[in-house]
Parts: structure tokens; C-alpha cells; sequence
């Protein structure tokens, strides 16, 4: 079984929900959400798995990781904040973290 897949049911599981309960409230037919729980790649959608994370309350972001449509590269430009991080290069990016991280190390932050 698949990290994804190991989620998914676990999640179902936590609310109690049965299959035919998920596609009663999803339209993810019973076949296609098993396969998914036991590791098959692919077979759910990113609307369907937002679906998902909205019946069982969990964040979709994880949800889209573990199943393989993002990476935590396309989350880079998100994560930091700042705009046009993507045009900087490693060095120019490891300058700037030092930057910030002198300046809260000074102010007694620094974790």
C-alpha cells in the first residue's frame, strides 16, 4: 500500500466512513477509492481529491503531495513569502537566508 493510499484510509476510517458512504458524498465510485486506499497511482483527480480533503477535514496541499501532483518545489515561491524567488540561484537564495537568519539571531530568535 502507497503513503497515499495508507492516508486515505486512514482518514475514511477516522470519520467512520464507509465507501459507499464517500461516493454517496464525493461521487468517487466504491472501485476507483479502493484501488486508490490499496496503492494504485493515479486514479484519483485533483478535483477528486479535494473533494476528499474537504469530507474528511484535512488539508489538500499534503493530500496533492503524497499523491504526486505537486513537489515541494512548486511550493517554494509559496512557502517563502517573497515574490520572484525563482529567478534567484542557490548562492543569491543561501545569502538571503543568511541575511535574515543574522537578523534574527541578533534579536534573540534564531531556532
Amino acid at each position: 500500500m502507497s503513503e497515499f493510499g495508507s492516508y486515505l484510509k486512514t482518514q475514511r476510517d477516522n470519520k467512520g466512513l464507509s465507501l459507499a458512504k464517500v461516493h454517496e458524498s464525493t461521487g468517487i465510485t466504491n472501485s476507483r477509492l479502493s484501488r486508490a486506499e490499496n496503492g494504485a497511482d493515479g486514479i484519483l483527480n485533483p478535483a477528486e481529491i479535494k473533494k476528499l480533503a474537504a469530507l474528511y477535514g484535512v488539508a489538500v496541499v499534503p493530500m496533492y503531495l503524497m499523491a504526486g501532483y505537486l513537489d515541494y518545489s512548486d511550493l517554494e515561491e509559496y512557502r517563502s513569502g517573497f515574490k520572484n524567488t525563482d529567478l534567484l540561484d542557490a548562492d543569491e537564495k543561501k545569502h538571503i537566508q543568511d541575511q535574515i537568519d543574522f537578523h534574527i539571531k541578533k534579536k534573540g530568535q534564531l531556532q
